[in-house]
């Protein structure tokens, strides 16, 4: 009767441990492989809302001109966010909004489209549209209009497209020679 009574205590052991594995067995499966603890501690990291950010983005070209754009984003995950824009510096954060901003290395769609090169006063100037509606955008160095070609000063008074980088560099380059020389006193 003893030998039963250990039997039926060891039987009743094992099917213990076999009902808590069996048990364990179907929680584990129906939680995707995770325990309660740590299901417990993702609810608590995860939000269950995104982060909703008022996002400011400008662009500073090589001509001056900023354009800025300003947009609403949904955010789960901030390295996701940070990764994204690895390439724009942060210009202002508070809570819900940030502005971020990123130097092109190209001039401004606005001077592909209505930037002229002219002269202004003897200076080498930027217009916007053509010379004769005399509207100022931008100006740079005095020019000796006396050193010029006869082409190259009516290239000037024409205005000259800026329609790439490439010409607004150029022109830069061209015309600097053109400034008057200062005489140095002895």
């Amino acid at each position: 009767m003893r030998q039963r009574r250990k039997l039926f205590v060891c039987y009743k052991a094992v099917m213990g441990i076999a009902g808590v594995f069996l048990l364990f067995g179907i929680l584990i499966h129906s939680t995707g492989g995770r325990t309660t603890q740590v299901l417990a501690q993702e609810e608590q990291a995860a939000p269950k809302e995104p982060l909703v950010l008022e996002v400011t983005l400008q662009k500073q070209y090589m001509d001056g001109h900023v354009e800025n754009s300003t947009h609403e984003e949904k955010i789960w995950a901030m390295e996701d966010f940070w990764s994204y824009y690895h390439d724009w510096k942060v210009v202002e954060q508070q809570e819900g909004k940030v502005v971020l901003k990123k130097e092109i290395a190209d001039i401004s769609p606005y001077m592909k489209e209505h930037g002229y090169f002219g002269l202004s006063d003897n200076q080498l100037a930027i217009f916007e549209g053509l010379p004769i509606h005399e509207q100022v955008i931008q100006s740079f160095y005095q020019i000796d209009t006396g050193e010029l070609e006869s082409y190259q000063r009516q290239r000037l008074q024409n205005g000259i497209k800026i329609d790439s980088k490439q010409v607004y560099q150029y022109v830069l380059e061209a015309y600097r020679g053109m400034a008057p020389q200062r005489s140095v006193n002895s």
